[in-house]
């Protein structure tokens, strides 16, 4: 007579071997980096990070490569054509272009035109005929997008034109407005934003992405958020290209730890909430539009302690979340990836006050801080899923 135990050894063995797997797996994934997690979690979704020139050697460029498949560049008017029209300088731009090229990585280029902050004294303060703006704006366009045909995949047209806190065109920063709109029975654009899309669309080529980018649309009861939509579909119906719209997401935690849109004041806004940004995602979805996730950081005011680094986690785990689990979401990028180089709103309001909002998910060593991992987590859960 066979043993019980001879019937019961091989289920026993079979289970080892399958846990045995499962924990070499799961090794596997701790060791890989988000751009590769991503690709296993959604193939073809994108995990971002605006680059600058002198990120990208020595261990910046490692970390970037480990857990990036796009960077972001900035082609910036008041950077490329700071002197004069003729006084090109792509110093900046080249390299970050380059090695993108050379590690295969996804280019999304920022940005081609925007609001009047964005341009150059001799254009704003230029005494300009309007044939004349129009002629500045499709040779920049021409110039650039020749330069860096096959490059680029996606490209912010044109950056942060409407009211940030009521429906609408910011007329009082916008100076290429004065040359007119168009309106159909959807809305109304811009004939700037108009000529900008047909121009890049005629030098960039079919395959490169045209996004209007903004940044008070991540929310449903934001203003832009309905502005946007409108806008796009206007355009579409009129036969002009666009493939998508940016969705700027720089948010804070406050000292009294509530994620919030990020603003001038550290302690006033709304709160940032997880569940409503999915929807809005959603919304823009329903409405056939690509959205790209173009900036997002959560900076931290305060007290910089494990409890705060843990909301800042939490914060980045919602905001990838909402995106990675929305089809028409193509995107996920931050503003940057370490702390030793992010943006200060309230420096740039106040250049005398100081602080460090420590937003990004590497520190200032480039050590992972707790956001990365639980990004990464998030990314490993997805997989553990299908």
């Amino acid at each position: 007579m066979r043993h019980p135990w001879n019937k019961i050894r091989p289920c026993i063995i079979t289970i080892a071997i399958v846990l045995s797997l499962s924990t070499s797996m799961a090794a596997s994934l701790q060791d890989m980096g988000m751009a590769e997690l991503a690709e296993l979690s959604r193939p073809g979704f994108m995990i971002g990070a605006h680059l600058k020139e002198n990120q990208i050697s020595g261990k910046a460029s490692e970390v970037i490569l480990k857990n990036y498949n796009q960077v972001s560049v900035g082609i910036y008017q008041k950077r490329t054509q700071s002197e004069s029209r003729e006084g090109w300088d792509f110093s900046r731009a080249d390299p970050v272009i380059e090695f993108a090229e050379r590690n295969n990585l996804t280019v999304y280029a920022h940005p081609m035109f925007g609001s009047d902050g964005y341009l150059s004294e001799w254009l704003r303060e230029g005494r300009f005929s309007d044939e004349e703006l129009l002629e500045i704006i499709e040779e920049r366009i021409k110039i650039i997008l020749t330069r860096y045909r096959g490059k680029i995949d996606i490209l912010d047209v044109y950056n942060e034109g409407l009211h940030r806190d009521r429906p609408g065109w910011r007329e009082e920063e916008n100076m290429f407005l004065r040359l007119g709109w168009r309106e159909n029975e959807i809305g109304r654009w811009p004939i700037m934003l108009e000529k900008m899309l047909i121009w890049c669309r005629q030098y960039g080529g079919e395959e490169l992405k045209l996004i209007y980018n903004d940044n008070r649309n991540a929310l449903p009861d934001m203003p832009q958020t309905e502005e946007c939509i409108t806008l796009y579909r206007a355009l579409k119906q009129a036969g002009i290209p666009i493939d998508g719209i940016g969705i700027q997401c720089h948010t804070k935690i406050t000292t009294d730890g509530i994620h919030r849109p990020n603003g001038h004041e550290k302690d006033k806004g709304s709160r940032f909430d997880g569940e409503a940004f999915a929807r809005n995602l959603r919304a823009f979805g329903d409405a056939g539009i690509e959205v790209y996730i173009s900036e997002s950081d959560v900076h931290l005011y305060g007290k910089i302690d494990k409890k705060k680094l843990n909301l800042q986690a939490e914060a980045y785990r919602a905001m990838l979340k909402a995106c990675i689990e929305e089809p028409a979401c193509k995107a996920f990028k931050t503003w940057g990836f370490t702390d030793a180089s992010c943006w200060k709103p309230m420096s740039k309001q106040n250049p005398s006050y100081k602080y460090e909002p420590c937003p990004l998910v590497f520190d200032h060593n480039l050590k992972p801080k707790p956001a990365y991992e639980a990004m990464k987590s998030l990314l490993i859960e997805r997989i553990g899923e299908k």
